[in-house]
Formats: structure tokens, C-alpha cells, sequence
């Protein structure tokens, strides 16, 4: 059971070259790195102690870039400019691609259960990407309107899956969503963006693919 931004989609953090150069803006203008460079980011370190929602700094950054080139900009608007006109191979990440192919030909069950893909980034835009084609079910709280960790969000997500608790790896880049999951019993893994090769890794041993 995948999260998909940051664990399947790459995160805007990775997009900021491909920013710029879209927007015709010097390089470095997108100074501020989250997770790459939390000393960059006064706004990413309040996120991750809860004194800002995920959405809330994503509507801060949206405001920020779009005033660098004299917009008002949504949320929505930023993320299209992040992950809109770019090939699916550069804002998938390989490895994610290839975990969930080596997981399908060893007949293992694959998932996503995300808090806002639709309202971050569109039905229109979900609709054409392979990848959630690939993946058995897609729980998505723009929907359900339950979000990680509430732990309602992870039942919902099992039911669909057909499995048990304890057959289940959750793997999410945020830790307290990680932890939402561990309370309620699944095997929950910590993904770390900036090393997402390793960070697949301890999944493929606990399968015993590595």
C-alpha cells in the first residue's frame, strides 16, 4: 500500500529546475527545498510539526511562485506547472515504476492510498497517467474525505485491498502517516525522498525480492 505523492510522484522539491526554465525564471529563484534542505525552509520545518496543514504550505508556496512572475496563484495552479507538459517518465519515479512491475510479476498486490491527489492535481490529469492504471485500487481522500492518519483512512483503504492487517506494508514519505498506520497494526515503512532507491529496499527484503 503506496502513498503517491513524494513515494510515486516525484515532489515539487525535484521539479524546481524544470520550473524555472518553464517560467523563464533564473535558476535558484525556487530557493526553499522541504525535506532536501529543511534549514532552507522555515515553512516545511511548521508543516512537520503540525502547526501547518500539508495544504496550507502548498497554498503558501503556490502564492510565492506565482508572485515571482506577477500572478495570483491557486494550489492548483502551481501543480499544474510542477507536473503538466512533462513526459510521465519524468515526474514518475523509475523506481517506483519498477517496484510495482517486480511486485505484479510475483503476483503481490499493489495500492495507493493518498490524502489529495484529485484536489492537488485534477481528474483529467489522474485519468491519463499509467501508472494508477497499474495498481489494484486507489483510495483517495479527496473522495472519502478521510484523511492519513486519521486511522479511518487506512480501514477504507484495507477493505479495498481484500487483505489483512498483517499482510500489508504502508509505505508513506510523511512519518506521522507512517506512524497512523502503525497504530492500527500495518507495517509501516518510512520513505525517504531523498533516497528513494533505499527507501524501497526494506519493503523488497520483507518480501524476500530483493
Amino acid at each position: 500500500m503506496l502513498d503517491f505523492g513524494g513515494v510515486i510522484l516525484k515532489t515539487p522539491f525535484e521539479m524546481h529546475r524544470a520550473v524555472e526554465n518553464k517560467l523563464n525564471l533564473p535558476e535558484n529563484s525556487l530557493n526553499w527545498y522541504g525535506p532536501f534542505e529543511p534549514q532552507s525552509d522555515l515553512l516545511w520545518r511548521k508543516m512537520q510539526a503540525d502547526e501547518i496543514t500539508e495544504q496550507d504550505y502548498w497554498k503558501r508556496k503556490s502564492l510565492d511562485v506565482g508572485q515571482l512572475i506577477g500572478g495570483k496563484w491557486s494550489l492548483r495552479d502551481y501543480m499544474n506547472c510542477c507536473y503538466h507538459g512533462f513526459s510521465e517518465d519524468q515526474i514518475i519515479r523509475i523506481e517506483a515504476t519498477e517496484l510495482i512491475a517486480k511486485l505484479k510479476r510475483n503476483d503481490i498486490s499493489v495500492g495507493i492510498l493518498t490524502n489529495e491527489i484529485e484536489y492537488f492535481h485534477g481528474k483529467d490529469w489522474m485519468d491519463n497517467l499509467a501508472i494508477l492504471k497499474e495498481v489494484k485500487y486507489l483510495i483517495d481522500g479527496s473522495r472519502t474525505k478521510v484523511l492519513k492518519p486519521d486511522p479511518g483512512a487506512y480501514e477504507i483503504a484495507i477493505r479495498s485491498s481484500g487483505l489483512n492487517k498483517n499482510e500489508i506494508i504502508f509505505i508513506d514519505d510523511q512519518i506521522k502517516n507512517v506512524n497512523g498506520a502503525r497504530k492500527i497494526g500495518l507495517y509501516g515503512l518510512h520513505f525517504d525522498v531523498t533516497k528513494p532507491e533505499e527507501s524501497f529496499r526494506p519493503a523488497l527484503d520483507l518480501l524476500g525480492l530483493s
